[in-house]
């Protein structure tokens, strides 16, 4: 069949400190797959094709549309195309989604509408009453677009509708739920992302990936699917199940290889939900680097598990190019680690840090302000601890405060103690979590005030911790800065925030 594959423009707040973007490394897995089945595939990456293009998104103040418009959008799919499938990965972005699906199917009545995604997952139920949606792909993708399509292409709509792993309407209105698909056990079957048919490297120009950027091109990574843990704030048990495959690590090496030779990339940024789990893994992965001699650098910037993160593992994580590193403790207090269960142990994480830090690479944590059982003396805990891991030497952290993410179990405990309304304003808030002016209390015992202040006077605990003990970063900082370098989150922090001003600042001029 002939396939078109959109990945639709960001949807990026003005007062946020980090906006994720990245080449669609889903839509480049589904098409490389989808392709090598023998299906005809284009794929309109509305970002990459403007990255540097932000403009006002009229139905939203502090809200901006990153790349081209709907317009141009719908011109670039193919008239013949029979299949269109689109991305939502954010819930942030679906009533920006759900405007452009209207519009695709208006120029495009007969094709058949296919999304996926972390939020199609979720809430398929609201997706599918709001939009013109046919199906709903749940979960990893590949093998359940691949059936349906090939049911849709032999005219066999009862086939498809009963295909495992989707979610579509009646015409009667009924939405239907079919069991879901189990996880791909032969990840290494799956094909290679078809960078081919987009251009990763455009996403260069923005000066803004999830991790550092390094001065010369970074193209994103997957080593790995799934996470074994089960956090009660995360979207992952929903999306992936509690199923973690690693790939065979010579295999991505071979592809960082390619990248190399077909991009000149020398920089890669694993967009894992864990990569480190299996010691032998890593050290097989880290090893394969060494013993070819790629001179690259590479980074975990979505946060990784510490657990077998030793003096010798951190040593082939540095010497392979790994300068950055990221662990995901959430908080520093006890009490929230057990009721979101995250199974860390704060001691052990420290003494994961402090082999990082000792073999030369950039440390970062991740810290959630807000869980809606929080009290105030666990926050404290957290500022606690998080000066105590600033004289350790640990470089910056990433504080975002608590948004309660749909199909979480978090979620439905949340919404026990004050009903959550999925609308367009539960989806706007969605960028709450990483704004630093205007953020929503899910906790009944703080205002929004209140959280505001708690994430802000946590970020400069540390900080100001960090800067008193280890004087020259601040320096440093101030020297990236300049220079357009980036080595931690925070050189990536200060220019995003910097282009994002000149651009208010640009079209305030207009």
């Amino acid at each position: 069949m002939k396939l078109t594959l959109v990945q639709p423009p960001a949807l990026v707040a003005v007062d946020n400190y980090s906006t994720i973007t990245l080449p669609p490394l889903g839509i480049a897995y589904i098409a490389g797959y989808l392709r090598k089945q023998g299906h005809e595939i284009t794929i309109v990456d509305a970002v990459g094709a403007a990255v540097r293009d932000l403009n006002p998104w009229p139905k939203r103040k502090k809200r901006l549309i990153q790349g081209i418009g709907f317009k141009e959008i719908i011109a670039r799919i193919p008239k013949n195309t029979e299949v269109i499938g689109v991305t939502c990965m954010f819930t942030h972005a679906w009533p920006m989604v759900r405007d452009l699906l209207h519009e695709i199917k208006e120029a495009f009545p007969k094709a058949w509408l296919v999304c996926g995604g972390e939020h199609i997952t979720s809430m398929h139920p609201t997706v599918l009453r709001e939009s013109p949606i046919d199906f709903c792909v749940l979960g990893e993708g590949e093998y359940t677009f691949k059936e349906l399509i090939d049911n849709l292409g032999a005219n066999n709509l009862e086939a498809a509708r009963n295909t495992q792993g989707i979610a579509y309407k009646k015409d009667s209105g009924e939405i239907v739920k079919n069991p879901r698909r189990q996880r791909i056990k032969e990840v290494d079957e799956i094909p290679w992302p078809a960078w081919d048919l987009m251009d990763p490297m455009a996403y260069n120009e923005a000066e803004v990936y999830q991790g550092p950027q390094s001065d010369g091109k970074t193209i994103p990574m997957l080593a790995t699917r799934g996470c074994p843990y089960r956090c009660t704030f995360c979207s992952s048990p929903t999306m992936w199940t509690q199923v973690w495959k690693p790939r065979d690590s010579h295999d991505v090496v071979d592809e960082m290889e390619h990248y190399m030779k077909v991009y000149g990339a020398n920089d890669f940024q694993f967009q894992d939900l864990t990569a480190i789990v299996r010691r032998d893994w890593i050290l097989e992965f880290c090893k394969d680097i060494l013993k070819r001699g790629l001179k690259i650098t590479w980074t975990l910037p979505a946060g990784t598990r510490s657990e077998v993160v030793d003096k010798e593992c951190a040593g082939y994580l540095m010497r392979s190019g790994c300068k950055h590193i990221t662990f995901a403790p959430e908080s520093g207090s006890p009490r929230v680690l057990e009721r979101i269960q995250k199974r860390v142990d704060l001691a052990h994480l420290e003494e994961s840090a402090k082999a990082c830090l000792s073999e030369g690479m950039k440390v970062c944590l991740f810290i959630i302000v807000g869980f809606p059982f929080e009290e105030k003396s666990d926050i404290k805990a957290t500022m606690r601890w998080l000066r105590h891991m600033a004289r350790v030497g640990v470089h910056e952290i990433a504080v975002a405060t608590f948004v309660p993410l749909p199909g979480t179990e978090l979620f439905t405990e949340t919404s026990a103690i004050k009903k959550i309304e999925i609308d367009d304003e539960y989806c706007h808030w969605m960028t709450g979590a990483t704004s630093m002016w205007t953020v929503k209390s899910w906790n009944p015992r703080f205002s929004d005030k209140q959280i505001l202040f708690y994430k802000l006077l946590t970020m400069a605990h540390f900080f100001l911790a960090s800067y008193f003990f280890h004087c020259g970063r601040a320096f440093r900082l101030i020297k990236n800065f300049f220079q357009h370098k980036q080595e931690t989150k925070v050189d990536r922090v200060l220019r995003e925030l910097l282009n994002k001003t000149l651009l208010v600042l640009k079209l305030k001029m207009r």
